[in-house]
């Protein structure tokens, strides 16, 4: 009888085990949730970046922060610099000169919208065993390792932060940013 309860109970946690831990894979972040919330954010910043009238691109609320075009820049550069930690490869579209980046309107928004194309690359090629991977993370005198999600999940983060950035500056001109975006589920 002992042995009979012993193995009751043995089965019961492990049955709990096994419904726990397919409770928690279904509520599992995949790519295309990271696709989507990303393709959601882009519209985002790409639409607010095109309410911006041109002749305010140059724009800044003060020294020494950033004029607008800058800021998209920033993005641009953001997006690109990140690619890596989704195997995004190599950019096919010019880069731009970070000592000297693009100012116009047109440029700008051209290569800002080409860099979240870019990143959105890498994403679609991600499986959900990708997402679990260690990738190389923070400046190369002092890397670390994190999970390939986690690394998208601060990319996205500070894309949601520097958006907030330019937001401010299209309300400065008394401009209304595009719908804000974010989490698709």
């Amino acid at each position: 009888m002992k042995h009979f309860n012993f193995l009751s109970k043995l089965s019961i946690v492990l049955i709990l085990i096994v419904c726990t831990s397919q409770k928690l894979r279904a509520q599992a972040i995949t790519p295309q949730d990271l696709i989507d919330s990303w393709d959601i954010m882009t519209k985002m910043v790409v639409q607010s970046a095109k309410i911006m009238p041109a002749e305010h691109f140059s724009f800044t609320p003060g020294d020494p922060v950033r004029s607008f075009a800058n800021q998209l820049n920033h993005t641009t550069a953001s997006n690109i610099g990140f690619g890596k930690s989704v195997n995004a490869g190599k950019p096919d579209f010019a880069m731009p000169d970070r000592a000297n980046p693009p100012q116009s309107k047109d440029e700008v928004v051209d290569v800002l919208e080409k860099s979240f194309s870019y990143f959105r690359g890498g994403l679609e090629k991600l499986s959900q065993n990708d997402l679990a991977q260690k990738v190389q993370w923070g400046h190369p005198s002092n890397p670390k390792q994190i999970t390939r999600l986690k690394a998208v999940l601060i990319v996205m983060s500070h894309l949601q932060r520097e958006h907030g950035k330019s937001m401010m500056y299209l309300r400065a001109k008394g401009l209304k940013p595009a719908p804000a975006g974010s989490w698709k589920f």
